[in-house]
């Protein structure tokens, strides 16, 4: 086992348990089942599994986590010793067994600090230690802000200014986009957390609005945790003349 290393606090919940449809892959001589990559959403849970398809004599299995490539053992179990947890994890991680030669770990309310790379090793009498490694990806965004501006250079214009935090950096786009005079300026901020500030302009001819007859603008937020979509009034900048 690792120790002397202090771990991000984060609740955990390790059972033991079989996993069909994962992706085979084989050691030397044993093969274990398990994904490469999971993704989690910021505050939810998500499960992580290896599954030892080789009938063997496993004397234990042992959850690691992985950050700046220094292994910290986050729990193990043996049907010798039984459950094992390392502080500060004895209220946060749980490990129960189904099958002995199955295992699946899950993270409670994940925060940034949970990402990182999780090795699942099973300690096989008498051939030492066998295991995959599984890597999770935190993505979070923010609720899409806007704010509209008159321009106070000309009365024709309107400026929508966006803005939206996540990880990754979320998409917008703008409907209908006749209404633009130029391309949209956009602006990324990265964020000491991992996250990064997406900030877009528009420049819209009220002139063309009007024309048109568009009474609002759509705009649409695309991320791999959720999709948003905004309806943005135009009506009442429209008397502005």
């Amino acid at each position: 086992m690792v120790y002397g290393f202090k771990l991000q606090r984060s609740n955990y919940l390790c059972k033991l348990a079989a996993f069909p449809g994962l992706r085979d892959f084989k050691g030397p001589s044993y093969g274990i089942k398990y994904k490469k990559n999971e993704t989690a959403v910021l505050g939810g849970n998500v499960a992580i599994y290896c599954n030892l398809t080789t009938p063997a004599d496993v004397v234990q299995i042992t959850w690691q986590k992985i950050q700046n490539s220094l292994p910290q053992n986050i729990g193990t179990y043996s049907s010798k010793y039984g459950e094992k947890i390392l502080p500060p994890y004895i209220n946060q991680l749980q490990c129960k067994v189904i099958e002995p030669n199955s295992s699946f770990l899950t993270l409670k309310e994940v925060t940034l600090e949970d990402e990182a790379c999780y090795k699942c090793l099973f300690n096989v009498f008498p051939h030492g230690s066998h295991g995959g490694q599984i890597c999770l990806n935190i993505v979070t965004v923010s609720e899409l802000t806007i704010e509209l501006q008159l321009d106070p250079d000309s009365d024709g214009f309107l400026n929508l200014i966006y803005s939206a935090v996540g990880k990754p950096a979320a998409q917008i786009s703008l409907f209908p986009s006749e209404v633009l005079i130029n391309p949209p300026e956009e602006y990324f901020a990265h964020n000491p957390n991992g996250t990064v500030t997406v900030t877009k302009m528009y420049t819209i001819s009220l002139e063309t609005v009007r024309s048109l007859g568009f009474q609002h603008l759509i705009l649409n937020m695309y991320h791999p945790s959720k999709n948003e979509e905004k309806i943005v009034p135009l009506s009442a900048k429209q008397g502005h003349k």
